[in-house]
């Protein structure tokens, strides 16, 4: 049988908010924010799209096997009932653990390759980080052997990634995802940002749009 072109009926988004569709259509990346602060409620909200937990022992992105090998780190700076330092979430608490006081913005954004300017704008970064040794091991029965394990992390940092934006666009939030910078400086940051043993893997940017005023 000869294969054809199969014309597909057009996706129409629908208009309520939370829709899937509509989500999808609103989806945008956002490099210019306003000066607003973030509310706490909003951090909470991506953090736990992000990493956060949903039913016992899972979380709401999927892993290979289940390993959960992401690590969340929120760089707050301008986020209302938020004392301006750095935190990592814990998903399974549903808590930001203090790890460095002070605006820590500028410092990791001066780590990327042409993102410096305007991502220290963002009210706050989300950064996701991961451990590709231990990855690795857990799948080293898999081709190519010893690599197997840090492609499941990088295909988890995107569902990851990819939840932020669709709860960004739910609130009418803007986000970006940042892949460009230099890996070696942002682990050297002093203090540390980055998780003792990970590795980066992405930053967003997270804050109210500059062309929407907030409601």
């Amino acid at each position: 049988m000869t294969l054809r072109e199969i014309p597909l009926q057009h996706v129409r988004p629908a208009a309520h908010a939370g829709n899937l569709d509509a989500l999808l259509d609103q989806r945008r990346s956002t490099r210019d924010f306003s000066p607003q602060s973030l509310k706490l409620s909003h951090v909470a909200d991506l953090a736990w799209a992000a990493q956060g937990s949903t039913t016992a022992g899972t979380r709401t992105c999927p892993s290979a096997h289940a390993r959960y090998p992401l690590t969340l780190t929120v760089v707050a700076g301008n986020v209302a009932d938020l004392p301006t330092g750095t935190y990592a979430y814990d998903g399974e608490r549903h808590v930001l653990a203090p790890v460095a006081s002070g605006d820590h913005r500028d410092a990791v954004a001066r780590t990327t390759l042409a993102d410096h300017d305007w991502l220290s704008r963002a009210p706050a970064l989300l950064m996701l980080s991961g451990d590709l040794a231990s990855a690795n091991a857990s799948f080293a029965e898999q081709p190519p052997h010893g690599r197997r394990g840090e492609r499941y992390v990088w295909l988890e940092a995107g569902h990851a990634s990819q939840n932020v934006y669709l709860r960004a666009a739910e609130a009418g939030l803007g986000a970006v995802l940042v892949a460009g910078f230099d890996d070696d400086r942002l682990i050297a940051l002093n203090p540390t940002i980055v998780p003792s043993g990970q590795h980066p893997l992405a930053l967003l940017g997270i804050g109210h749009r500059a062309d929407r005023v907030p409601a």
